[in-house]
Formats: structure tokens, sequence, C-alpha cells
């Protein structure tokens, strides 16, 4: 787990990444996080008139389905590290007619209230925190008793391969001080413990596992420099477009027949135990 100095820095380049990629990430990639989180709300229960938040809500894809499902609420709220996505969050919310709240925050350090929140969603987010067991418990206190959590999240040994490879790129083009190319992935029995400890019963807990081939490098890396662009933070449009190139060239060499991508991830429902 990354501390003080170095866990910063993280955060800093998450939301610098992303915000360079705020404008294109819902054409690249929003609509398979969506279809993540419809798969998960057929199993949450909230009063009339809830209260929610979304943390890491990017660019508001997943709020405004919220909204859509569980709507009218008394209080909607999207929390991100990211200005960038922030910024196009409230500008769909208010095109949509939504009223939301959209605001600068982060998962360690939620800035409201206990019991403030009937549901909670941090979809695809939680394998970005460093601190996860203070997030998990964030959820909770901001949660009132019985309230739920939905969350999504890769898991290790999820995306191995990529990693590798573009870390090599990232060395051999920027030197050893090169940024990390991906998240540390947490397990999916951290991602579990985390959540149990911070009271939480999984009346629903799904890991997914699978297997693809990569047939055309340029699309799979332009995707991932969308959806994981930490590395990409406070690097020139040129730099980033020729590690990117690299990165195309490298999986070509690796295997010209379709490189080999291992995708594991967990999906959750989980319940504020009272007390």
């Amino acid at each position: 787990m990354l501390r003080g100095v170095a866990a910063l820095e993280l955060k800093t380049r998450v939301a610098a990444g992303y915000s360079q990629t705020a404008l294109e990430y819902d054409a690249v990639a929003g609509h398979a996080y969506l279809m993540g989180l419809r798969r998960l709300l057929p199993l949450v229960r909230v009063p009339p008139q809830p209260a929610i938040l979304d943390v890491g809500s990017g660019t508001g894809i997943n709020l405004l389905e919220l909204a859509r499902v569980f709507g009218p609420c008394r209080l909607l709220v999207g929390i991100d590290l990211s200005p960038g996505m922030v910024a196009v969050a409230g500008a769909k919310a208010g095109m949509a007619g939504v009223v939301a709240v959209l605001q600068e925050g982060d998962a360690e350090d939620i800035p409201y209230p206990d019991g403030t929140f009937d549901l909670v969603v941090a979809n695809s987010m939680y394998h970005w925190v460093r601190d996860r067991p203070r997030a998990a418990r964030e959820f909770a206190r901001v949660l009132r008793a019985g309230g739920q959590l939905v969350l999504a999240c890769a898991t290790a040994p999820g995306f191995g391969e990529w990693r590798a490879l573009l870390q090599s790129v990232l060395t051999h083009l920027l030197g050893p001080h090169a940024p990390e190319a991906f998240p540390d992935l947490p397990s999916a029995q951290e991602v579990a413990c985390s959540l149990q400890a911070a009271g939480f019963a999984l009346p629903f807990f799904r890991p997914i596992a699978e297997r693809v081939y990569v047939y055309d490098p340029e699309r799979f890396v332009r995707l991932m420099a969308t959806v994981a662009p930490n590395w990409a933070a406070g690097l020139s449009p040129e730099t980033r477009r020729a590690v990117e190139a690299e990165a195309a060239r490298a999986m070509r060499r690796a295997a010209p027949e379709g490189f080999t991508v291992t995708w594991t991830a967990v999906e959750t429902v989980g319940t504020k135990v009272a007390g």
C-alpha cells in the first residue's frame, strides 16, 4: 500500500490523466461500464426518494442511470478526483435536467456526514484507491444502517500481460523513472475482507475471470489509454502517441495471432450492518 508522498503523487496523476480523457471517455468505454452497473441494480432496494452517492462518478454516466432508475432523489451526489470528469458530468446532468451535486472528492475522505446516504455506488474505481480499507470505512460511514453499496472492481491478476508490456514500453521510451503503467490491483479476497471489516454483509459477491485475445492492438491501446490514463499525465501529446504506437507494435511482435489479456474482477452488492 502506498503511503504519504507516493500515494499523493498517484492521486494527482490519476486526476490529471482522467481530465485528459474525459471528453472521449463515454465514446470509448462508457457503455461497457454502464452495462456492468445495470447488472447489479436489480439487486438494490432503496426507499422512495433516496439519497445516493456515486464515488468516482467520472463523466456522470452512472449518475444519470441512477437518477433514471431510482429518481426522484432527495439527494444525488457524484464525487471524483478529476476536475475534468466533474466538469463533463456537471454539463451532462444539466443538459439532462437532472438535479445533482457534482464535486471533486476523494473516496478516502468523503465530504459528507455520517449516515447521509441510502446507496453508495463505486463502479470501477476501487482498484485506483491506495488505502482501500479506509475507503471502505468511508463508504460505510456515510451510509445509514441497512444502506447498500454497489461495487465493481478490477482484481489481480487481471491485465497482468498488458501491464508488463506497457511498463516495458514506458521504461524503454521514458527511462527508469517512467510512471506506473497500471494500478496495483487488489485480490478478490482483499476486496471482500476490506468491505466486511468496514461493516458490510456481502449477500452478493461474484468473482469474474475471462481470457480474451486482442486482434486489433491499436484499438485496445486506445481503450486502455482512456480508461487507465495515469501513466500519460503530464506527457506531451506527441510522447503519449509515441508510447501508444510502440505498445501496439510490441503487442503485434509478442503475439501476431492475438495478444492474450486476462480480465479478472469482482461485482458485489453489500449491506451496512446495523450497530
